[in-house]
């Protein structure tokens, strides 16, 4: 689960995948993506860090179908951010 907050906004995103937290690297990924997201959309940070966050949750849901490790895992993700696109990204989201 992620935790996102910023003022009285708090938003709480349960995509993602344990074997997430042993990826050495998955936490640059995460700051690249909202870097990202961010510079896209600078007037709402708020909105690109939840997006970006979801993506990378998205991502390693997707991923971890077929991954039979954390190493596997780690390329999967990459895999995954090419070639997931908008319809089954918006579907797989879960935010609370």
């Amino acid at each position: 689960t992620d935790i996102i907050v910023s003022g009285d906004r708090v938003i709480r995103l349960s995509n993602g995948h344990p074997l997430m937290a042993r990826v050495t690297g998955m936490g640059c990924t995460a700051t690249a993506l909202t870097g990202a997201f961010v510079a896209v959309l600078p007037d709402a940070p708020f909105e690109a860090t939840v997006s970006a966050m979801s993506l990378l949750g998205v991502a390693g849901e997707l991923a971890a179908e077929n991954s039979a490790g954390p190493g596997s895992l780690q390329v999967n993700v990459l895999d995954v951010l090419h070639t997931l696109n908008e319809t089954e990204f918006i579907k797989r989201i879960t935010i609370n």
